[in-house]
């Protein structure tokens, strides 16, 4: 499994440097931390996906020794390797412009990481149902606009919940990264159960 997860960072290349390029610029113009996590992790992963649709990586993956299971729990764990990444990224240039990192900042950045990982377990196994199908491309689509629209969607509900929080905030984000932690694996097993039982043409 381990090699799946480095060909999904590997078949990037030369694409790491645009998405820096643009994970800087948005730093640059202020972007809010949570946008820029969420969204270039979503940009990277989705990738992941229309490569190996557009070059049926399906076929080539199923005819060598790696199990369906394999399969599927490479791609979750790439999404997670990729969210390590871009979180440091960000991070490092944060500290580069900024000097500094404030409350603010660090509430931004867990609440990218139960962005991406919410919308994903919800879009992952979507994907997997409707592999090498034409509406690939729209799904793919659907789901940038999706994680654009949960970022907007948990920073305004995150707002609401810290002006009536009264309990210690640790609580509140430990809470919240064990909930969609446990939504992912579900998804996970979903997705894995649903790749089993399809037919790969």
């Amino acid at each position: 499994m381990l090699h799946l997860i480095k060909k999904d960072l590997m078949i990037h290349n030369l694409s790491w440097l645009i998405y820096f390029g643009m994970l800087l610029f948005f730093i640059i113009f202020d972007k809010d931390p949570m946008f820029i996590i969420a969204f270039m992790s979503a940009i990277v992963i989705m990738y992941v996906f229309y490569f190996d649709e557009q070059t049926n990586g399906h076929k080539l993956w199923n005819a060598l020794p790696f199990t369906r299971h394999e399969i599927v729990s490479a791609r979750y764990s790439s999404l997670l390797v990729v969210i390590l990444i871009i979180m440091i990224a960000v991070m490092i240039s944060s500290l580069l412009f900024n000097k500094a990192w404030d409350s603010v900042f660090w509430q931004e950045v867990f609440g990218s990481f139960i962005t991406i990982i919410i919308t994903s377990a919800i879009c992952f196994p979507t994907f997997y149902y409707f592999a090498q199908r034409s509406i690939m491309f729209m799904l793919f689509v659907l789901y940038i606009v999706f994680v654009f629209a949960a970022v907007h969607g948990i920073y305004f509900i995150g707002i609401y919940l810290f002006n009536s929080l009264n309990g210690p905030v640790e609580w509140f984000y430990g809470a919240s990264i064990l909930g969609v932690l446990l939504i992912y694996l579900l998804s996970w097993r979903l997705s894995i159960r649903i790749y089993r039982a399809k037919e790969i043409v």
